[in-house]
């Protein structure tokens, strides 16, 4: 199937724009992926002082310094993470003095880099405002244009108005599986479905139906990840819980971070929705959920993330 054959290279261009970004912008030596209340970053050479942000890339030189009341986690190149207490500085570079963490695998960080270099809310809006001037709307929400770990996926679209019932068809590269037809706009894989192969490619197409016409169609592709990925995705993702802390600001921005490097959007999605609603103040998680949304093609989610991330970085 023509769809199913250009897979690989959909989900390869998001991870290849993310490279090329990491690459013009140099891998950083450490990566703020925690903040609370007033934390500062005094860059090397000079440069004024300037708030702090989830993600932002910290070179030799620069200084982190932390205020009454406030908090910081500092996650370094060689896999240490440096929690910074209240009142309290570090310096990338210099001698560490804050107490550490048992450092993550390498392969985190590595991930987390190439999607934190990838650009900024301001930079985001602007594509995704280009993008929705040519794309129609899109209806179908996951998995969309993502790896998957489950071989057992759900499905979920918007609903479309004037639909009673949708039709979903999933197909492999032997042409059709399965077909279900649900009234909401959710549907869990079929019970007496087979597992779906590991380390294949699938397409998905919903047609919402009114009774007397289709309203609306659309299809979209996914990929369940080789067997092998995703025991090393579950292995990174229990030490990063172990590193920062199950539940933790420092520990869902990691992994949201580190499962977008992956090309794993809907688990990385659902990481900064929770990141957002444990930092609703920062602007910092409506912006990774934008990148995240533009990566999968969702226009206008993408864009109203970019746009509360704008709101909230001018709030006081």
């Amino acid at each position: 199937m023509a769809a199913l054959r250009v897979l690989r290279l959909l989900r390869a261009l998001p991870l290849a724009a993310l490279a090329a970004a990491a690459v013009a912008a140099a891998d950083p030596v450490a990566i703020l992926t925690a903040v609370r209340g007033k934390v500062e970053v005094l860059p090397a050479g000079g440069k004024p002082a300037q708030r702090a942000a989830f993600g932002q890339a910290l070179e030799k030189g620069d200084r982190v310094s932390v205020g009454a009341g406030a908090a910081a986690t500092v996650f370094f190149n060689d896999g240490d993470v440096v929690e910074l207490g209240e009142r309290s500085a570090l310096t990338v570079g210099a001698r560490r003095t804050a107490a550490g963490k048992p450092e993550l695998p390498g392969e985190v960080y590595a991930q987390v880099s190439r999607f934190v270099t990838a650009g900024s809310r301001d930079e985001g809006l602007v594509a995704v405002t280009q993008m929705r001037g040519t794309e129609a709307t899109a209806f179908l929400l996951s998995p969309r244009k993502t790896s998957v770990l489950s071989p057992r996926p759900t499905f979920a679209w918007r609903a479309v108005p004037g639909a009673t019932r949708y039709l979903l068809t999933l197909s492999g590269e032997a042409g059709e599986l399965w077909t279900q037809t649900v009234r909401d706009t959710a549907c869990a894989f079929p019970e007496g479905a087979a597992d779906l192969a590991a380390d294949a490619d699938y397409l998905w197409e919903v047609e919402a139906r009114s009774e007397t016409a289709v309203r609306q169609r659309e299809s979209s592709v996914f990929h369940v990840v080789a067997a092998a990925t995703a025991e090393t995705v579950r292995a990174d993702l229990a030490g990063i819980e172990r590193g920062l802390g199950a539940g933790s600001a420092a520990g869902h921005y990691v992994a949201g971070s580190y499962l977008s490097g992956r090309g794993l959007y809907q688990d990385a999605i659902d990481r900064f929705l929770a990141l957002s609603r444990l930092r609703p103040e920062s602007p910092d998680p409506h912006e990774a959920l934008g990148s995240v949304y533009r990566a999968v093609g969702l226009a206008d989610a993408a864009a109203a993330e970019f746009q509360q991330a704008l709101a909230l970085a001018k709030s006081p």
